[in-house]
């Protein structure tokens, strides 16, 4: 008979990929949709015998589809369990989850039980897993803020601090946008919000919480990816650290991001964006400014924009701001190694 194991107890088994083995038996499309970080996928039926399957159900009930189900998948027992030997290798434990933790995860069971393993399933399913991790977001943290003005090297720093040892979850990296209308620029299709979503999970709960964690000062919506409510409640009520770097020298650091990572074509894509927020005149010189090749005066131009709406933001959430630096340089490292010497006291 399969184990039946709680989204926490379940997770610790799986470890990440460092544990046993997670199948997956849900659809492909299921799984590319979003999935646990190291599952593999080992769907039971692919996207239209599910369809077939579901169709079964709402017309003539769960034996109607218990019906439908062995018609398709009875023929492809065999390989499947030929395919789940091959890819957990020499082990004969493993860990299977479905949508509810229903029909498919007990027949995945069964026919691993069959071929001599020892099964695990997650009670509750992928759903439970997606109900935990939000619920696990929302516990209490020591958080602090990285916030600045557009430009400030805030990505860069982060990464130094992650290289000297601090916690820091790289909310842009994960979500594969830098969060402003031109975040995607030089970028590859970001993956969608639960995918993005899972992938923060699986970084979240491997901190340790007695430290302090690291997020960036970020808007709810990363590019086309929405962070979880508890994630973005710990960004709005973390204790703020702010870089307030000069203005050439953001001025410069942007200039030299976009003009190296994107096209003319895609500057004026994020140009357009932002269009109405710039006004006219504004936006008529930014893009005559990129035609023409003088991406710094675009930057400064639009610059003006952005500062105005982070001033703005920090007026109207008046979070508490625990420090603000002023470097005199552009220099990521030397703020990061000053962060974290001081990271204990900042976060109280």
């Amino acid at each position: 008979m399969p184990i039946y194991h709680s989204p926490a107890d379940f997770l610790a088994l799986h470890d990440w990929g460092r544990g046993l083995p997670l199948l997956d038996v849900r659809s492909p499309g299921e799984f590319a949709a979003g999935h646990i970080e190291g599952a593999i996928n080992l769907p039971l039926f692919d996207d239209e015998q599910r369809a077939a399957v579901g169709t079964a159900h709402a017309r003539g009930g769960k034996e109607a589809a218990a019906h439908v189900a062995l018609e398709l998948v009875g023929p492809q027992l065999a390989a499947k369990l030929s395919r789940a030997r091959h890819v957990t290798g020499r082990g004969r434990e493993a860990l299977v989850h479905c949508w509810r933790g229903g029909m498919r995860s007990a027949t995945m069971a069964w026919l691993l039980e069959a071929g001599g393993y020892v099964t695990h399933v997650l009670a509750g399913g992928y759903k439970a897993y997606r109900g935990h991790a939000r619920q696990d977001f929302a516990r209490p943290a020591r958080i602090l803020v990285l916030g600045g003005m557009t430009g400030s090297g805030k990505t860069e720093i982060l990464h130094e601090l992650a290289r000297l040892g601090s916690q820091v979850l790289d909310l842009e990296g994960v979500a594969g946008h830098r969060g402003s209308a031109f975040g995607g620029v030089g970028l590859p299709s970001q993956p969608g919000s639960e995918e993005v979503e899972n992938r923060l999970y699986s970084l979240w709960e491997r901190f340790d919480f007695s430290r302090p964690i690291w997020l960036e000062d970020e808007n709810r919506q990363i590019g086309a990816v929405t962070l979880p409510d508890p994630l973005f409640f710990h960004i709005t009520s973390g204790r703020l650290v702010l870089v307030d770097s000069p203005l050439d020298c953001r001025v410069t650091r942007l200039a030299r991001l976009y003009a190296g990572s994107g096209s003319a074509e895609d500057l004026l894509q994020g140009l357009e964006r932002i269009r109405k927020r710039l006004g006219d005149e504004s936006w008529r010189l930014c893009v005559a400014a990129v035609r023409e090749g003088r991406c710094t005066e675009a930057v400064r131009r639009a610059l003006v924009y952005y500062d105005k709406a982070y001033a703005h933001l920090l007026e109207r959430t008046k979070r508490e701001v625990v420090l603000t630096l002023d470097p005199p340089a552009d220099d990521p490292v030397a703020v990061a190694r000053l962060l974290a010497a001081r990271e204990e006291e900042l976060a109280g």
